[in-house]
């Protein structure tokens, strides 16, 4: 079925059910597993009238707003395309009520909804806490969506749904700020859907299987309005469902023979976690064309994990497909046709923000692995920014800066910021481009990323990426899968040094004191030698946390600035301990040999190690490096071994700790 750029989600949605009302839209699997609920195009098009009569009879019209907190399910679905349906602009957000105080009440305030539609047990709690939270809210509606479904029918008038008009409104999840209410307009989502169509090979009666929540742009423009776009059908769960059992959504699609999905990075991860080859007997997971991994960085060597393990069972090389995009523009903007990468020289990518190819047999420290998004979709362009408002090319990092049909209209009662991030001009262009605070760089036309802008660490001129560190540091046993913030702190002398939170598992936490004098101090070491082995520096200060202390958007990103203000307090809810680089001499003497080493290189030269680089050149004095080598030699005593015979203007601090610990095999003692 073909569409022209002057139909809307409402008209899609009337013709398939025009052409094809028995087709199944949606099964939803109730219990994660077999129980099903379905929805066809013909009773979603019922249903939606019916919402739409409802919300008319309510007195609300084209442009009003309405606050949709619903679970993952039928209602969901039915209530969204009433809203649709009836030019009601629906705002989809967590019903989850520990979201309460940071993500309802300050979206509250921005789209100042007529009426607000959730769960009853929702709606209970808001008709007794709202009023006396927000006055100004006293007389909104709230209505639970099963008193609207269970409502005899209302008379439906066509609102007169054209394509420039604004669909509904998408809350950014605010990983690096306050929430942004986006204007996402019917022409901006079908724009997008033709065009993530022609990069995921959609066709008609295929399926997708979904766990993320609809009310996120990855689970409803990808999964949801996806689906209807190119005729097929959703098999739908919860999040809750998955994360219990991730078998549960390569199950569904090895039953319904899907052809599609979406993910975040963690939802693989958690499928490497948790299932094992004994749960796997039967799954056949070669129907399986595309799926879409984004909203967070994509690691290389994870995915490629993923991709490998699960080959056995059908998993075509291709069908994992790394790709970029946002709400700002509905979401997709790019999308490969498989894990690819390029092994980008670190240092020069680091310290000049430039690509430069290396082979891919490097040390890991001299290499760090880009993976391919994709390049732009058709009638579509992506930028990288410079700093003098000019386009970089090719090889060179800066902001990825995007425009097109499929970016949206701005932000909702918010001039100045839409003027800010939708209208930014570049040399040579005459259309204005949307500025995503994303760095990255274009190689042979494809996109690849590199950070956030507002997150990047600078310690001595190079930059580091948190995403990076965040992704090691949860390889070490006792730390939470995805729990570890990496940030910069100042130090006295006004230098960055990085800093990290850790949440550690729960199991580990059961006797505090214990925890802190005897697991604590094998941990923090193994924190230590991780950052080292991969970055070559020092984290200048650990916090250690109880598990959920680290505040994420809906979908999992971790929100660095509220996080980072939140460890600004003394103490805190999850706060366990704060550990420090202001180890005396006195205080190192159990530490390893590595932390050994560390500990007198900063209290002897009052500065913070940098693993790969020369002695000399990071002391700035070569009398300070013989200070430092006299004071190692002191601690590790070694006869007929001098270190200062083996000193050179290029020994590294790496090479030194090799040096000793390889002495320390031949029985080296230390005092």
């Amino acid at each position: 079925m073909d569409f022209s750029n002057q139909d809307t989600i409402v008209s899609i949605a009337q013709q398939r059910a025009s052409k094809h009302p028995d087709w199944n839209y949606i099964t939803f699997l109730e219990d994660g597993d077999a129980l099903e609920a379905k929805l066809s195009y013909g009773e979603l098009n019922q249903s939606a009238k019916k919402v739409a009569g409802w919300l008319q009879n309510q007195g609300l019209s084209k442009g009003d707003r309405a606050l949709v907190l619903l679970p993952n399910g039928l209602e969901f679905v039915q209530i969204f395309y009433g809203c649709l349906y009836s030019g009601v602009l629906a705002v989809p957000l967590s019903h989850q009520l520990q979201a309460y105080k940071d993500i309802l009440l300050p979206n509250l305030k921005i789209s100042k909804p007529k009426i607000l539609i959730t769960t009853n047990q929702v709606a209970d709690f808001l008709r007794s806490r709202l009023s006396s939270d927000l006055e100004e809210f006293s007389s909104m509606k709230i209505v639970s969506a099963d008193e609207i479904l269970e409502q005899k029918e209302n008379p439906y008038h066509d609102a007169g749904i054209q394509s420039e008009d604004p669909a509904y409104l998408q809350f950014s999840g605010g990983s690096t700020g306050a929430p942004k209410g986006i204007i996402v307009g019917h022409s901006n989502i079908v724009a997008n859907m033709e065009q993530s169509g022609i990069f995921g090979q959609w066709e008609e009666q295929r399926g997708t299987s979904l766990w993320l929540p609809l009310f996120h742009d990855f689970g409803l423009a990808a999964g949801l309005i996806g689906s209807l776009y190119c005729g097929g059908f959703v098999v739908l769960m919860t999040p809750i469902h998955f994360i219990l059992k991730p078998l549960r959504w390569l199950q569904a699609m090895s039953k319904y023979k899907c052809g599609y999905s979406y993910a975040p990075p963690f939802g693989f991860d958690m499928c490497m976690r948790k299932i094992t080859p004994e749960d796997l007997e039967g799954l056949d997971l070669s129907s399986m064309v595309s799926i879409v991994i984004g909203a967070e960085p994509v690691h290389y060597t994870a995915t490629k994990e993923f991709n490998e393990f699960f080959a056995k069972y059908g998993l075509k090389s291709d069908v994992v497909r790394p790709g970029f995009g946002m709400s700002e523009t509905v979401i997709m903007f790019s999308e490969s046709q498989g894990l690819q990468v390029i092994c980008a020289d670190r240092t020069i990518l680091e310290t000049e923000s430039k690509l430069q190819l290396i082979d891919e047999n490097a040390p890991k420290e001299d290499k760090k692995y880009l993976v391919n998004l994709g390049s732009k979709m058709h009638g579509h362009e992506i930028v990288i920014l410079g700093n003098d408002d000019e386009a970089l090319p090719e090889g060179d990092v800066g902001e990825i800066t995007l425009t097109g049909p499929s970016v949206c209209r701005g932000y909702y009662k918010n001039p100045e910021l839409t003027q800010e991030i939708f209208g930014k001009r570049i040399k040579g262009y005459d259309t204005p481009f949307l500025r995503t605070g994303d760095l990255g760089l274009l190689w042979e036309s494809n996109l690849y990323f590199s950070g956030r802008i507002k997150d990047i660490i600078i310690i001595r001129g190079r930059n580091y990426y948190p995403h990076d560190i965040e992704f090691v540091v949860p390889k070490i046993e006792e730390v939470c899968p995805d729990c570890v913030i990496a940030y910069p702190i100042i130090d006295d002398e006004k230098e960055e040094k990085l800093a990290l939170g850790i949440e550690i598992e729960s199991s580990y936490l059961t006797d505090i004191e214990k925890f802190k004098d005897e697991i604590l101090p094998g941990i923090d070491s193994k924190v230590i030698k991780t950052i080292g082995d991969h970055f070559q520096i020092y984290p200048s200060l650990r916090t250690y946390l109880r598990p959920g202390t680290i505040k994420k958007t809906t979908s999992g990103k971790i929100k660095h600035s509220a996080t980072i203000e939140l460890f600004e307090q003394e103490d805190f809810h999850g706060f366990i301990t704060r550990l420090s680089t202001s180890e005396s001499e006195e205080d190192i003497g159990e530490l390893g040999i590595r932390e050994t080493i560390l500990a007198i290189f900063r209290n002897t030269t009052e500065q913070e190690p940098i693993l790969d680089e020369p002695i000399v050149e990071i002391v700035g004095d070569s009398m300070n490096a013989v200070e430092f080598i006299e004071a190692v030699e002191d601690k590790f005593q070694i006869p007929d071994f001098d270190i200062l015979d083996h000193i050179d203007e290029t020994l590294t601090l790496d090479e030194l700790i090799e040096l000793v610990e390889e002495k320390d095999s031949l029985n080296m003692v230390a005092i």
